[in-house]
């Protein structure tokens, strides 16, 4: 059988999309596929790329509801002349790399990515197979086009956009977003507590703002200090070490564990009651996988307000609008046994397990036995 080459072609907006990207490279040379990765805008320009990231994350941490209307503005407005001027300035460069890498399929894990490559087959009119790899509980515009040939969508419950965007229903595939720890149901919650030194008896919050560490972390801890019981509240802050510096100087009745970024974030989760966080993607799709309660506070405008959205209406998470509500729900869900099973079991039912297993056997039944079906 002949190696195929698979390109991921991933955004460093934030640390969940590369994440995934490898989580799913790992599974694919599993099936005989030769795999790279691909940071899409740092290959297209390091320059470019550094001031498009810079400036993406000043505005996530100074003025989001700018972010929130540019977003708006790019559902509403999928094909608008600035995004077509946008993507026609990139696709000469694409070009040249697709030839370079003689590529046989692409892989996108961003609405971006997805609609500059889209962009690529359509006009130069390659041969390539592109999926379109989800990492939201929606489907942004901007991820679909005639060219994806598999959209991987992060629940069942998302299906119905194939009317909304009048795509065929069967390319739509339910698998889930990947995690890192695809074997994490085989420890307890106990047994993680043990293996990371936490304190087993008491109640314990884990506290995250994804891999670049944008929660309100002081605000979050500050509406805790009010909580009577002490508890044991684990802090991740990413790779934001002005935040890691700020929670290390931080006096708290409560036992305090601060971390940067860490590779047992899954355990942590597992391990956890409940967690605090914004609602990236990544992050609550890790939450389920976990069968881990979530609190969310301040989402950002966008993707994850959707993403919030979803999980409320599927009774998976309950957000806190104002600090001093943190908690009053902390409350019910870590000291209410029943509020928690109910949670805990909702979360269990939305969770897809071995995702990146599942997306890996679609690529290459498409590749390799449906290729032979047709031959």
């Amino acid at each position: 059988m002949n190696k195929r080459k698979i390109i991921i072609f991933s955004v460093s907006f934030g640390n969940g999309h590369n994440q995934v990207s490898k989580v799913l490279l790992s599974h694919l040379r599993t099936k005989n596929f030769e795999v790279e990765i691909i940071d899409t805008f740092d290959a297209i320009n390091k320059l470019f790329h550094k001031v498009v990231l810079d400036n993406y994350l000043r505005l996530l941490r100074y003025r989001p509801s700018v972010w929130g209307k540019l977003y708006q503005y790019s559902e509403e407005n999928p094909n608008s002349i600035f995004l077509k001027q946008f993507n026609a300035f990139l696709t000469n460069k694409l070009f040249q790399i697709l030839q370079e890498k003689e590529a046989d399929t692409i892989i996108t894990t961003h609405p971006i990515a997805t609609t500059m490559l889209a962009n690529v087959i359509r006009k130069k009119q390659l041969p390539l197979k592109l999926y379109a790899l989800l990492t939201d509980f929606a489907v942004h515009p901007m991820s679909v086009h005639n060219e994806v040939d598999g959209y991987f969508i992060a629940s069942e419950h998302l299906r119905y956009y194939s009317n909304v965007y009048k795509q065929n229903a069967q390319l739509f595939y339910s698998t889930g977003i990947p995690t890192p720890r695809e074997d994490i149901d085989q420890y307890s919650k106990q047994e993680l507590r043990r293996r990371l030194h936490l304190d087993e008896n008491l109640k314990t919050v884990l506290v995250a703002g994804g891999g670049v560490g944008l929660a309100k972390f002081t605000k979050i801890l500050s509406g805790l200090e009010s909580y009577n019981e002490q508890l044991q509240i684990i802090c991740v802050t990413g790779e934001n070490r002005r935040a890691k510096g700020k929670m290390d100087k931080l006096k708290s009745k409560h036992k305090l564990r601060i971390l940067g970024f860490t590779n047992l974030f899954m355990e942590y989760l597992k391990a956890s009651d409940v967690i605090i966080s914004k609602a990236g993607g990544v992050t609550m799709s890790e939450a389920l996988v976990c069968e881990t309660p979530v609190l969310i506070f301040q989402p950002l405008p966008g993707q994850e307000e959707q993403n919030s959205q979803f999980l409320m209406n599927y009774g998976a998470a309950i957000k806190a609008e104002i600090v001093e509500e943190i908690p009053v729900l902390l409350e019910r869900i870590i000291f209410n046994p029943h509020y928690h099973s109910i949670m805990t079991e909702n979360a269990k039912k939305l969770k897809i397990s071995n995702s990146a297993k599942q997306i890996s056997e679609i690529i290459y039944n498409d590749t390799f036995i449906r290729q032979r079906t047709n031959a």
